[in-house]
């Protein structure tokens, strides 16, 4: 099998289990078989990849892209099927969350190195780990500044975003907010008082600022 019949095989597979989670939340929709749906968002995808092809310059720039591709592609096609926007971005928005809610503490083990035993020393392995582990793991289309480290604050900002680069470029920067929210679910667990960490973010590209800032803050943690 062709590199290009492997991708082939693996984007249809995504689109096909993306649009499983998304069927029960659309359920009212009658006027259009699923496998119809699955075929034009599969085609989208395919047609948004090659044009924004030129976005990948690293092995994460690649992921990023065919995982961008895939929801900007379920969303345009079911916009018009659902004729609304923010019900079109929720449906999406509460499909990539579920499964990243069950598996959130195994997420911040590997993203921040901060164990369910030691909690409490979440700050210091967010201020060791935030900007190193996120460069690697999202690779050169993101781009880390540290503005402040001390032993009471870590304050990160990131300059350069992929997925706020790519939804932009072509022209629907609503879809931006759906990846944020995945942020927004670690940053709800790690304000639990056990973690000892206080988090402000006031500014967000996806917003339209200059910078996302995570501001991340040292508190007493509490059992």
């Amino acid at each position: 099998m062709s590199e290009q019949a492997k991708t082939d095989v693996i984007s249809k597979s995504l689109v096909t289990n993306l649009l499983a989670a998304v069927r029960p939340q659309v359920a009212y929709l009658r006027g259009r078989f699923w496998d119809e749906i699955e075929m034009a968002v599969h085609e989208r995808m395919t047609k948004l990849i090659e044009q924004n092809k030129a976005m990948i310059i690293d092995a994460p720039s690649r992921q990023w892209l065919q995982l961008c591709s895939m929801i900007l592609a379920a969303y345009q096609e079911l916009l018009p099927l659902v004729g609304d926007k923010q019900i079109a971005l929720s449906v999406l928005r509460n499909v990539m969350e579920a499964p990243f809610k069950e598996g959130l503490t195994g997420y911040i083990a590997d993203r921040f190195g901060i164990l369910q035993d030691a909690p409490e020393d979440a700050f210091n392995r967010i201020a060791e780990n935030f900007k190193v582990r996120g460069e690697k793991r999202f690779g050169q289309t993101y781009a880390y500044v540290q503005e402040v480290q001390d032993e009471e604050r870590s304050f990160i900002n990131i300059q350069k975003c992929f997925f706020n680069d790519f939804f932009r470029a072509n022209g629907m920067p609503e879809v931006t907010p759906i990846f944020c929210a995945m942020d927004n679910l670690w940053i709800a667990e790690l304000e639990k008082p056990q973690y000892g960490v206080r988090f402000k973010q006031p500014t967000t590209l996806a917003g339209g600022d200059d910078l996302c800032r995570f501001q991340f803050t040292k508190t007493k943690a509490k059992p």
